[in-house]
């Protein structure tokens, strides 16, 4: 891996920390304890349960490398300046003339989950709106095609 920056709140940090402290101390040690139940009655020529825990622990080990990486070079993002959309803002915006009103928090790649309201910054939508302020008229870029939206507040 090379060195680059994870941009991310400190709840999405935590929240990495916390997916680590759970696949080192439970998932690692019940995937260790499936191998070694495999073990003792298979023939590891054609064991599909040993093979399966073998692979889960491979994907356990290489999610713990990535999230530590991830870790190291978190870069936590503070919005201090809540008069623009940036990064860790999180905005309400209505689609003109009438639409309603849609709220979003704009974090960084890692941490982005769409259907909890987090987005990252390099989607269209949050690419429109970076830099806009409340009352700003902002043509958002969508899957859909283009569309008007106000900014009502940003925080």
């Amino acid at each position: 891996m090379h060195n680059e920056t994870f941009l991310m709140t400190k709840a999405g940090l935590e929240k990495l920390k916390q997916e680590l402290k759970q696949l080192e101390s439970v998932n690692r040690e019940n995937t260790k304890q499936r191998i070694k139940h495999a073990r003792s009655f298979c023939d590891f020529r054609e064991d599909s349960e040993y093979d399966m825990a073998v692979k889960e622990m491979e994907n356990i080990e290489t999610r713990v490398s990535r999230l530590k990486y991830m870790i190291q070079q978190a870069e936590i993002i503070e919005n201090s300046n809540q008069s623009q959309v940036a990064l860790g803002s999180t905005i309400s915006f209505k689609t003109i003339p009438y639409g309603e009103i849609e709220t979003y928090m704009i974090v960084g790649t890692e941490e982005a989950d769409p259907l909890k309201g987090k987005i990252s910054n390099n989607t269209p939508i949050a690419k429109s709106l970076l830099g806009a302020e409340v009352n700003d008229e902002v043509t958002m870029k969508t899957p859909g095609g283009k569309s008007q939206v106000k900014i009502v507040s940003i925080s």
